[in-house]
């Protein structure tokens, strides 16, 4: 079964985002108000994410390439009163237009990008921080009838317009002299389709806080406890899609122990690790709670270093990135590379790679009731009597970057993506992306 959404906010491009410094940014703090226009052409040889031959309706399909083009003026805010309030805030429409689209397919879209950030220090030793994070995808895609194939004789048609809006806050309190605190972080994100039908698979709803007590040990070590609570459901009540009726949502507890070790003491080289229990509880009554280990192991180098690097692995259950089940044991190795070339590091170059495998178990991670509509043996039937299932990834990005002026900024990047997954539980493909851009600060 196609999922609708497709994961792009990939742990390993994240970092290396974060990692490289943006063109334009000593400028940017320098005046309140800036202005800048994007525009750029990608092309992938895999515009629907499937294999060859995959069967859509019965009939085989055949990948397709594509050529996009976008353009996006962007407008930022950045005020600081002091040290200690800083105010951000941007806002882009992106302008997107295709070659090549699927039957029933719009030959363009139009996005929304907000952004807003706030650091403030309430007293010496408290510090608040906010953001705000507003997506909205204009439609591009139309699906059709029996597994999403092209009819034009049926008049409701399927849009894929939602948006999505992400909050977090955390105060960060400090408790001693030696630099020891206490963090309590809460986040909540809502994803919304226009479309009642998609919505019914696809909305999601999660909410969920930390707390971390921290001791610093001395200028190398540092470690503490954690608790972290996640409530997400796809759908609030209850999902329906194709006629079945299924709880998904799930709550998680975990509870650890984290430590950090710099290897000189000034924050530009350290290792962090983090080894926990995570308690789920599931909204189907069926369903049986599930405990299972999770850990983080990663390897920072970054700030002033031309060289900056985040290496990691993690383990532990999540909640499903396919539908229709509610959870999953999630392993990933990932690491970003971030290099400057010359003294005044006008020129740089970023690499991320992920390694995924994502495991999906009947009895643990899908609602019982699935089996009154037939899904779980025709999962079964289709990969040889099985309960457990796989979808295993890669993910490869190279990107250079040149500041030409202050004013001129080139970007290019080549990406690819691979996803071996058994049958109905999601779709394999591999695909090619290549793109450059540019950016003209006013």
């Amino acid at each position: 079964m196609r999922s609708f959404t497709k994961v792009s906010l990939l742990p390993a491009l994240v970092a290396g985002a974060v990692l490289a410094s943006p063109a334009f940014a000593d400028q940017e703090a320098q005046k309140p108000v800036s202005f800048a226009l994007k525009a750029g052409v990608t092309y992938t040889d895999n515009r629907d994410s499937i294999d060859d031959g995959a069967l859509r309706a019965g009939v085989p399909m055949e990948k397709e390439d594509q050529w996009s083009f976008f353009i996006a003026p962007v407008i930022a805010f950045h005020h600081e009163v002091t040290d200690s309030v800083k105010f951000d805030a941007s806002y882009s429409p992106v302008y997107h237009w295709y070659d090549n689209c699927r039957p029933g397919s719009e030959k363009s879209k139009l996005e929304h990008a907000l952004r807003a950030d706030l650091d403030l220090m309430l007293t010496p030793i408290t510090e608040l921080k906010v953001s705000e994070t507003f997506w909205y995808s204009g439609q591009k895609d139309y699906f059709y009838g029996t597994d999403y194939n092209y009819d034009p004789s049926r008049p409701n048609r399927l849009g894929n317009d939602y948006y999505e809006n992400r909050f977090r806050a955390s105060l960060k309190q400090s408790l001693s002299e030696g630099g020891d605190y206490a963090k309590a972080t809460f986040r909540w994100r809502i994803k919304r389709y226009d479309d009642d039908e998609l919505a019914d698979s696809s909305d999601e709803d999660e909410f969920g806080g930390r707390l971390d007590l921290m001791r610093v040990h001395s200028k190398h070590l540092t470690y503490g406890l954690f608790a972290d609570y996640t409530s997400w459901d796809r759908c609030t009540d209850a999902s329906q899609h194709q006629d079945m009726k299924l709880e998904l949502g799930v709550d998680y507890f975990t509870l650890g122990a984290q430590a950090t070790w710099d290897f000189y003491g000034n924050g530009d080289t350290y290792l962090y690790g983090s080894a926990g229990w995570t308690h789920a509880e599931y909204e189907a009554d069926d369903m049986d709670d599930t405990d299972a280990p999770s850990m983080q192991l990663e390897m920072r180098l970054f700030q002033t270093k031309p060289t900056q690097v985040l290496a990691g692995v993690r383990y532990g259950r999540d909640f499903s990135d396919i539908y229709p089940f509610s959870s999953q044991l999630d392993l990933a190795g990932y690491v970003a590379l971030t290099q400057y070339v010359g003294a005044d590091r006008n020129l740089w170059f970023n690499a991320s790679l992920e390694l995924r495998n994502r495991q999906y178990d009947v009895e643990d991670d899908l609602d019982p009731t699935a089996y009154r509509y037939g899904y779980v043996e025709a999962l079964k039937n289709a990969n040889g009597g099985k309960t457990e299932y796989d979808r295993d990834s890669v993910y490869f990005r190279l990107a250079a970057n040149y500041k030409f002026t202050d004013w001129l900024a080139g970007s290019a990047f080549y990406s690819y993506e691979k996803v071996d997954t058994d049958e109905m539980v999601g779709t394999s493909f591999d695909e090619n992306v290549f793109g450059v851009s540019a950016t003209l600060k006013y």
